[in-house]
């Protein structure tokens, strides 16, 4: 038992080093041109060792997506107790959204290597998958759809690209906001809107 567990802590340990060089490499280089042999130098291990857990780079950003995504998910799983209701009068940020902010800090250079380009279009379009699901079956689940302003397809799609595109401007910019006052800021554009973001008072203009 004692020898298992020292065992997968030595694994858990190669497969971070390994992680954390494809992701040094990936800001420094780019995907495409990096090779087994430099992350293994970064990782300070042996190509054999890289070998013993990836079948080749491909297969480790693969992994390393993965990995990120069901980590995401576990915490959008939490969205389906959420009322939206609750908040609209409080200006106070989602619990979830400063959840998965929080994540996006503490694993910042990570996500923002999946994120941008060195993460590929698989792992974007599975991220998106997953919070296209989490808004209909969460978010939106115990909302009317005829008292819907817009169809739902379009306001999915909105809060979708909106928020990716918020955070992922954060992450280019260093996450210097922290993950309550992001979360604030997502809060308000989505319950607010763009424009009365503004400070304009839609009611008198």
């Amino acid at each position: 038992m004692g020898q298992n567990l020292v065992i997968d802590r030595r694994i858990t340990r190669t497969k971070l080093a390994i992680r954390n060089a494809l992701v040094s490499l990936i800001e420094e280089k780019g995907f495409d041109d990096l090779s087994v042999s430099e992350i293994a130098i970064k990782a300070n291990i042996n190509r054999g060792t890289f070998y013993l857990h990836y079948k080749d780079k491909f297969d480790l950003l693969e992994q390393t997506g993965a990995e990120v995504l069901q980590d995401l998910e576990n915490i959008f799983r939490h969205a389906k107790s959420l009322r939206i209701a609750d908040f609209i009068s409080t200006d106070q940020p989602f619990p979830i959204t400063v959840e998965l902010l929080e994540y996006v800090k503490e694993n910042e250079a990570l996500v923002r290597v999946l994120f941008g380009l060195g993460g590929g279009i698989a792992f974007r379009a599975k991220l998106r998958k997953v919070v296209e699901n989490t808004l209909k079956l969460g978010f939106l689940a115990g909302l009317k759809e005829e008292n819907f302003l817009v169809p739902r397809e379009f306001l999915v799609s909105y809060l979708l690209h909106a928020h990716f595109g918020v955070v992922q401007s954060w992450l280019e910019n260093g996450c210097k906001e922290s993950p309550q006052e992001m979360a604030q800021i997502l809060s308000r554009l989505s319950l607010d809107g763009p424009f009365r973001a503004t400070g304009l008072d839609l009611n008198n203009s």
